[in-house]
């Protein structure tokens, strides 16, 4: 070796931070020799050494959250561990982020790719016609988080640090264009939470269950002494995830392809998850009736008026399509506020919603999504140059919350324990819109209990409104409501 060269070692076991240091130089300055050599720009290119150092030096003990054998097969890690030595983070985070979708993806499919897309069409009719194992793709990422928290595949603390990684993605790696940097303790920190939480992922018991239950609706004949305590299992399950059950047994019952079998399973347990269902998700079903009648569906007509007699629930049928028209356009405003760069893209489905309210009012079977789809773009995602607020349809949100009745605005008030709702209110810019937007409800109502709840939203201590559900004020402040 030439005496005036540098040895370099990346290994940190033996090495002292300064050897780390020098390597990593060594390292960089023939990169920085090319790309000069070829009329390229350099500067502010890399991240930092001291940087890569941190990464460099913690890689090994964050890894081992990994065994050994599948580290063997992670080319991911692998790209990832070069895009860091060299200083490419944001590269780094792109590899990173892919194999955590991959990942998801697979458990997914492991746990029941079927109720997976049932789900997803409850939430977005952009994905009712998704089947295939390749057609997972087509889901958004914040979706394919909000779904697996939904189902149970992730919890409430890990879907918001696995949004915030996907958030780093979509700002700070080289997915898109940016100008944002990451510390080498950021990237040790989504490491260690991609790994944990997504790649290395199990679903808890409850939600082996439901997966259990799924299968055997579709594949036995359940002997009828067993609804009852079927029944009685399924309400000690999270409230959304019983509504997301009832609108995927629903689903497979109106599908006219579905074997007879299967739908006598459905006849006796719906009753039970009805009993336990929200509100919200009746209308939501009742609504389905209307639809399915102007576009001519007689089967799923037929069905939904089956089921709706089963579990005594004609109050909830809706003779007119509107409220179903209107649930697909506020789910398809709902997907465009968490993609990226929504503060372009959600002017056209603001404008569209705006003209599809009956001048009834909003029906019931759309309150609540109305109000937290509403809600959620008028205070925007705090994220990007323009805070994650769409300027061009700012005007209609507006116009929309202005005609917030009484009943509007206790869904509103409601709302704070959806975990969805509130997952973009740790960002100062969301918080303050939302802390405006309750003190500017307050001049719409006298009710007293309404407005002493609107009042401990807006003075709620600063970067904590995202965990005011758990606060005892406003518990019994919703009570009266």
């Amino acid at each position: 070796m030439d005496e005036n060269s540098t040895e370099i070692v990346l290994i940190p076991s033996g090495n002292t931070p300064s050897q780390i240091d020098t390597s990593i130089t060594a390292l960089s300055e023939p990169l920085a020799s090319l790309l000069n050599h070829i009329g390229l720009p350099t500067e502010n290119i890399l991240s930092p050494v001291e940087e890569r150092r941190k990464v460099i030096y913690y890689l090994e003990s964050v890894l081992e959250i990994l065994p050994l054998e599948d580290r063997k097969k992670s080319e991911y890690l692998s790209k990832f561990t070069v895009a860091i030595t060299i200083g490419l983070f944001d590269g780094a985070l792109a590899f990173l982020w892919d194999e955590t979708i991959k990942a998801l993806g697979r458990l997914i499919i492991t746990f029941d790719l079927q109720y997976f897309y049932n789900v997803a069409g409850s939430i977005s009719s952009k994905y009712k016609n998704l089947h295939l194992e390749e057609e997972l793709e087509a889901i958004s990422a914040h979706d394919l988080l909000e779904i697996s928290r939904r189902i149970g595949l992730i919890n409430d603390i890990n879907f918001k640090r696995l949004e915030y990684v996907n958030y780093l993605r979509n700002h700070a790696s080289a997915a898109h264009p940016n100008d944002n940097d990451i510390s080498g303790t950021d990237m040790l920190s989504l490491l260690e939470n991609c790994l944990k939480y997504a790649i290395t992922a199990r679903p808890d018991h409850s939600v082996i269950r439901i997966k259990q239950l799924l299968e055997n609706i579709r594949k036995n004949t359940i002997p009828d002494e067993d609804f009852t305590i079927i029944g009685q299992d399924i309400s000690k399950h999270p409230q959304v995830r019983i509504d997301d059950f009832l609108l995927s047994i629903f689903g497979v019952y109106c599908d006219p392809r579905q074997e007879q079998r299967v739908k006598i399973n459905i006849e006796k347990l719906i009753p039970y998850v009805w009993s336990c269902a929200s509100e919200d998700t009746k209308y939501q079903i009742g609504c389905k009736f209307g639809l399915y009648r102007k576009n001519g569906d007689t089967d799923r007509r037929n069905a939904t008026q089956r089921i709706l007699e089963l579990v005594n629930g004609l109050k909830y049928k809706d003779e007119d399509s509107l409220a179903a028209e209107l649930i697909d356009k506020l789910q398809t405003l709902r997907t465009v506020h968490f993609e990226y760069h929504n503060f372009y893209n959600e002017y056209p489905h603001a404008k569209s919603i705006q003209q599809s309210i009956p001048t009834t009012g909003i029906p019931k079977a759309v309150k609540s999504l109305f109000v937290k789809v509403i809600c959620m773009c008028y205070c925007g995602n705090g994220k990007g140059f323009k805070k994650g607020v769409d300027e061009r349809a700012l005007p209609y949100y507006e116009d929309l919350i202005e005609v917030f009745t009484i009943e509007e605005i206790k869904e509103y008030l409601r709302l704070f324990k959806d975990n969805e709702f509130v997952c973009d209110l740790y960002m100062p810019k969301a918080e303050q819109r939302m802390r405006e937007l309750a003190h500017k409800l307050r001049d719409k109502t006298t009710n007293v209990h309404v407005n002493k709840a609107l009042y401990i939203i807006s003075t709620f201590p600063r970067n904590s409104l995202h965990r005011i559900a758990s606060d005892s004020s406003y518990k019994e402040a919703i009570k009266y409501i």
